[in-house]
């Protein structure tokens, strides 16, 4: 009986409150990692506060580079407004003295109107008395050269009078280009059988073109007659010469007659 109360106050003296010192030192580690715990969130919270402040800073900064790029804009815009002012009220100054030059320059023109008017009644009298001149001019040159000026008659007419085409030739810078007129004319004529040699389609130097007419040529002088050609301008707009020659040697063997292409 006095051994078991021993051993009980030897068992109480190692307790505080029923609790051993080792579980009294759980106790206070565990209650220090809560507290941790509470300063790790705290932290956490406050470094996630601070985020949302930079955050929001970025955002007012971007939203105080737009607000200074709009107003660099209107700026921008309010001194082009004042310059086209300036350049309108410039403009209205210029309006109002060419409106006074044009109403000066309206009047002047309406004295030089009336005085054309005057003249031009004129000229066109003696354009009148000119052209009856010039008509009985022509019906003389006509009468004394014959047709075409060459004293010779087309060597093929239709019943009407009018000459038939034997060739269409187009004129180029460096020769020129035979066709057959569609259809062609007179096709039981012998005259086609000699012109067998000329090349259709094909440019040709000048001096070939006439040597492979030649038969044609020589059959118009002895029949003291011309054959009419149909002749098409393609040279270049530089080479009015060169036309000019190409024509003078075709018009000493042919009565031409220039058509669009």
């Amino acid at each position: 009986m006095r051994r078991g109360l021993v051993n009980a106050q030897a068992y109480r003296s190692g307790m505080v409150l029923g609790l051993t010192l080792a579980e009294i030192m759980v106790l206070l580690v565990f209650m220090m990692l809560l507290a941790a715990a509470a300063l790790l969130l705290q932290q956490d919270s406050a470094v996630g506060a601070l985020d949302d402040r930079a955050r929001g800073l970025a955002a007012a900064r971007a939203e105080i580079q737009l607000v200074q790029a709009r107003v660099t804009g209107l700026e921008t815009a309010l001194d082009q407004s004042r310059r086209i002012a300036e350049q309108a009220d410039q403009a209205d100054q210029a309006r109002a003295q060419s409106e006074a030059t044009a109403r000066r320059q309206y009047s002047q023109a309406i004295g030089a109107v009336a005085a054309l008017t005057d003249d031009l009644a004129v000229a066109r009298s003696e354009a009148q008395t000119l052209g009856g001149q010039n008509a009985q001019m022509r019906g003389e040159i006509q009468r004394i050269h014959g047709n075409a000026g060459s004293g010779l008659p087309y060597c093929w007419t239709a019943p009407d009078g009018k000459p038939i085409t034997l060739l269409r030739i187009t004129l180029r810078d460096t020769g020129v280009i035979a066709q057959d007129p569609a259809p062609r004319p007179r096709a039981e004529d012998t005259l086609w059988t000699k012109l067998v040699v000329l090349p259709r389609d094909q440019l040709l130097p000048m001096e070939i073109f006439l040597t492979q007419v030649g038969a044609a040529i020589e059959k118009s002088n002895s029949d003291r007659c011309r054959h009419a050609l149909e002749v098409i301008d393609g040279t270049g707009p530089s080479n009015k010469r060169g036309y000019k020659g190409l024509m003078n040697q075709l018009w000493g063997n042919f009565l031409l007659r220039e058509v669009g292409g």
